[in-house]
């Protein structure tokens, strides 16, 4: 799934190294607002960092937008 998707980095809800930490932080995210739709984890091809999402909060490609590769959508 190594999709690119651009998202606006002040739209992250984290960022960790480690995916793992990642996922785990999802689930704390998705325990506080049970609002949220879909969550996705992206990956910064420049540092190899792993950053949350929303993914209603995708955007179109443009120069306040960064390009990340798709890791993993979670439901």
């Amino acid at each position: 799934m190594e999709e690119t998707v651009f998202f606006n980095l002040g739209n992250a809800l984290a960022s960790k190294r480690d995916p793992k930490e990642l996922i785990k932080e999802a689930q704390i995210v998705k325990d506080q607002r049970e609002s949220l739709g879909k969550l996705v984890i992206v990956e910064d091809p420049a540092n190899g960092d792993h950053i949350l999402f929303e993914l209603s909060d995708q955007e179109s490609n443009s120069e306040e937008n960064k390009a990340f590769k798709m890791k993993k959508v979670l439901e």
